[in-house]
């Protein structure tokens, strides 16, 4: 026996429904994985712009205070100084550094002295911070 084409019909109503709910829903899960991919890859750039930024702003500092450790007028004063950059490229970053004499073995050498300059950036919620040492002598 086959079935008549009108019961064939009534059984297949709706099926095209069915698919193209299916379809939408697999096109929303596809929008919003890559939408959370592409949210991602813009913080990680933006944490490695402010990264270089901190990298810079430790640098800096640590330049800053080679020039107080060691004034045209000869006389060295290892201690802790903050520096706050208020330039275009450094705005909102901090740099901190500390100087620290070391013991000396050598009767070569004057003074060993190690400076820790740690800085960090600030930028709406991303906050960032790189640190560098450096060994220097009299």
């Amino acid at each position: 026996m086959s079935l008549k084409p009108a019961v064939c019909k009534r059984y297949q109503q709706g099926s095209a429904l069915v698919v193209a709910v299916f379809i939408i829903v697999v096109m929303l899960a596809i929008v919003l994985a890559l939408s959370r991919i592409l949210l991602s890859s813009s913080d990680s750039v933006v944490y490695e712009v402010q990264g270089s930024r901190a990298l810079f702003a430790a640098q800096s500092g640590m330049e800053l205070a080679l020039t107080e450790l060691f004034p045209r007028s000869g006389a060295s004063n290892c201690s802790s100084w903050t520096f706050n950059f208020s330039t275009a490229g450094l705005t909102g970053c901090q740099a901190q550094v500390q100087c620290t004499a070391q013991a000396i073995a050598s009767e070569q050498l004057n003074q060993l002295y190690l400076l820790q300059s740690t800085a960090s950036c600030n930028a709406n919620e991303f906050i960032t911070s790189r640190s560098i040492e450096l060994e220097v002598r009299q």
